[in-house]
């Protein structure tokens, strides 16, 4: 057995009292090739530092063998000795054997600090020294998807594709594609290569992605059918409940998007959407009490969201609860109330007989709806129902200019 052998079994018997002993007798006894693979192995247990000292010997035994220089300095940048780790990569000749490797790390070191066009110079060196490199291909691809230079990405995904690589590492080459084309706007293309490469859609983000797309084009069955395979696979992927029942929603497949808005909310009880959608599906099926817990729970939740507040509102309105109406909106500031919900409170007050908070309301209301014809009409028709004349032909005046066709208004304006 060799020492390197030996340390590395100590190692994996947790015993590092002689690490340092065994390291030295095997830079003295041990066949060169026999050290390349301990530093390797040492930098797969994390034993950089003994690592570090079998590369600076190898770096000594040959000089000319820029590949062990790079390996040092991937370890230096990685402990945070950038200066001199960046150093090893710039000492690094074109005519050492580790050049490209060195090409590549600097590439690595300036894309890992945010320094893409740095980073895409030094891959572009690389690849013009080594065309046809499936990783500096790849690696030019990735650096034009981080920057958002889709088009380019897409010519360097293309070139691998062409070359029979349909993924690389963990990534599918189709799947980057097709979210390059979709982050172009292109959703109709990047629906094409969703449908031509469903296998290669290897992990959940990828079809959470993919249905994303689907749903761009309408593709509502597609989508239901990528969003359900995620569920499937992690029932806590929080993000594709409200997209699922959207895609249900818009196929008329209520039942199941208002089952789907439930599940989510029990995995997410602060997302708005959840609420909105499961809400809207409940109405769509005439099951107002649903739609009304749904919503009640979003308004106790999340009490701050005018968008909810206004859904049951609204819903209150329809089913004429003016008194839950008022008491859901009477607290809230009128300076900061959605207009919307002052014409609703307008309008419960006027049910329930409280003429002068009802007049109130309608009157802040007034300067956000006065273009608005059915406002008009329902403000005049309530000021002639408590016998405000004089602003009672104000706004009926302005309704009819907006609206002289509405015989019945005619009517009321020549009785006064």
């Amino acid at each position: 057995m060799s020492y390197s052998e030996k340390l590395l079994d100590e190692i994996q018997k947790h015993n590092f009292s002689n690490n340092n002993i065994l390291l030295k007798k095997a830079l003295q006894n041990d066949d060169n090739n026999v050290l390349i693979d301990l530093a390797e192995n040492l930098l797969g247990f994390g034993f950089t530092d003994l690592a570090k000292t079998v590369y600076m010997h190898l770096i000594k035994t040959f000089p000319d063998e820029g590949v062990f220089k790079v390996y040092l300095a991937e370890i230096l940048l990685n402990d945070g000795d950038e200066d001199q780790g960046l150093q090893l990569l710039y000492d690094i000749k074109p005519s050492s054997s580790g050049y490209i490797e060195s090409l590549l790390a600097q590439a690595d070191y300036y894309q890992t600090n945010g320094c893409f066009d740095v980073a895409e110079d030094k891959l572009k060196q690389a690849l013009a020294l080594r065309k046809d490199e499936p990783a500096i291909i790849f690696g030019c691809a990735e650096i034009n998807y981080l920057k958002g230079s889709y088009d380019s990405a897409m010519q360097y995904y293309q070139e691998l594709l062409d070359q029979g690589n349909k993924t690389f590492g963990e990534v599918a080459i189709s799947q980057r594609i097709m979210s390059c084309l979709a982050k172009m706007g292109k959703y109709e293309e990047a629906a094409e290569v969703i449908q031509n490469n469903m296998d290669s859609l290897l992990n959940i983000d990828s079809q959470y992605d993919a249905g994303l797309i689907m749903m761009a084009t309408s593709n509502w069955k597609q989508a239901i059918k990528l969003f359900q395979a995620v569920i499937d696979s992690q029932p806590d992927y929080v993000n594709v409940y409200p997209n699922l029942a959207k895609a249900y929603f818009n196929i008329g497949e209520l039942n199941k998007a208002l089952d789907v808005a439930n599940a989510g909310i029990s995995y997410n009880e602060y997302d708005i959407s959840l609420y909105r959608i499961g809400s809207k599906a409940a109405l769509s099926l005439k099951d107002y009490d649903q739609a009304q817990q749904i919503l009640e729970k979003g308004v106790d939740i999340l009490s701050n969201n005018d968008d909810l507040k206004l859904d049951l509102s609204n819903l209150y309105i329809i089913t004429n609860q003016d008194k839950n109406n008022i008491l859901l909106l009477s607290h809230d500031d009128d300076n900061r109330r959605d207009p919307q919900l002052i014409w609703n409170l307008a309008i419960s007050y006027q049910r329930t007989e409280n003429y002068q908070k009802a007049k109130e309301q309608f009157l802040l209301a007034y300067p956000n709806f006065k273009n608005n014809a059915d406002f008009l009409r329902q403000m005049a028709l309530f000021f002639h129902e408590i016998g405000d004349t004089h602003n009672f032909k104000l706004v009926l005046k302005k309704y009819i200019e907006m609206v002289p066709e509405d015989i019945e208004m005619q009517d009321l304006m020549n009785e006064k």
